[in-house]
């Protein structure tokens, strides 16, 4: 296998960016829970990413933010659900470059703040909350926000981000971390299979990205965390798409079809909604707990944990095959659900 970590470096090099992390995250092994599912299993620990409580957010943000103080802005707008970690995270990477942020949270606001939302408070960003089951948002909930977004940015002249920062220029932020782990392993790249959760799809992106650029043989499965109707009423665009429309911004050589890397979108039939617990993110949840000592999150990462239990069990991913999971953060919202659950 020949590794073309040079093209992927030189991809990255001239891109606008601003230094949030703290680099390079943790790579370390899984061996009790690997043993048991059959796989050489490992986990890039990204809730270490060292802005605001971690998290994949860093990444992204990094390019994101540099593209727009490229452009002069000095307000920010974004937005997501009341539990957002993206929000939180833009807030805190706002307050650390002098920036302005505003924030549209979609929800119902709570009698106390706890987790993301009251971080973003704390970090002094400018939050509008605006009704939406965000789990099964309605179109008419889905244009009030979007609505009350726009005219913010308008009134504000901010640079607007997406939810999730899934936008082009977010996509360098996981190909950075592609080539990171393969600095941290001298140049290697052992994985067959990487498994991330799938928000709104731009770290996923990133790692396919990243994967195309530097030649790997290695597939992503990106394990969505909202239903397949919310994903429908919110346009969600597939991991390939977001990596085509940041070839297309940046020049960048890769053709996906042409290259080894996969990216397998993983859409679980039987997902409740955003936010929604199940019976197996609890169990991954609890799982990785109590064998490897490794919080996860019950929105996002405990999710795509249980889909990777589910994925050696049925032969999706081979036995042994070596597995990188990727720790996409959002802590906050764990001692939130355990908040919920001593007080309910």
């Amino acid at each position: 296998m020949t590794v073309d970590t040079e093209r992927l470096r030189a991809a990255l090099a001239p891109l606008a960016r601003v230094a949030l992390g703290t680099w390079p995250t943790p790579l370390v092994p899984l061996p009790r829970l690997g043993e048991a599912l059959g796989l050489d299993l490992w986990m890039k620990r990204d809730e270490c990413s060292g802005l605001a409580m971690g998290g994949n957010k860093a990444r992204k943000l990094e390019f994101v933010l540099g593209a727009a103080i490229a452009e002069g802005a000095r307000t920010v707008v974004t937005a997501g659900p009341i539990t957002s970690n993206h929000t939180m995270m833009t807030a805190a990477a706002a307050r650390r470059l002098g920036l302005h942020c505003i924030v549209v949270l979609g929800g119902r606001a709570p009698a106390t703040a706890t987790g993301n939302l009251s971080l973003t408070h704390l970090y002094g960003a400018d939050v509008h909350i605006t009704p939406m089951d965000t789990a099964d948002p309605s179109t008419e909930d889905l244009a009030a926000a979007q609505q009350l977004s726009a005219r913010l940015v308008a009134e504000s002249g901010g640079y607007w981000i997406p939810p999730g920062a899934t936008m082009p220029s977010s996509v360098p932020g996981y190909a950075a971390a592609v080539l990171e782990v393969l600095d941290q392993l001298g140049g290697a790249w052992p994985f067959d299979e990487v498994v991330v959760a799938y928000g709104t799809g731009s770290t996923s992106a990133g790692v396919y990205a990243g994967l195309a650029l530097a030649g790997l043989p290695a597939t992503v499965r990106a394990v969505a965390v909202s239903s397949r109707a919310a994903m429908a009423r919110f346009e969600s665009q597939s991991p390939a798409a977001l990596v085509q429309a940041a070839i297309d911004l940046y020049g960048w050589p890769s053709a996906l079809a042409e290259g080894p890397a996969r990216c397998d979108w993983v859409r679980p039939p039987d997902e409740p909604g955003y936010g929604l617990r199940t019976a197996g993110s609890d169990d991954a949840l609890r799982r990785v707990a109590r064998e490897e000592g490794y919080l996860l999150d019950p929105t996002y990462t405990a999710k795509a944990a249980a889909a990777l239990f589910a994925m050696a069990s049925d032969g999706r991913l081979r036995p042994g095959a070596r597995v990188l999971f990727i720790h996409t953060g959002g802590l906050p919202s764990t001692a939130a659900a355990s908040h919920q659950e001593t007080t309910s």
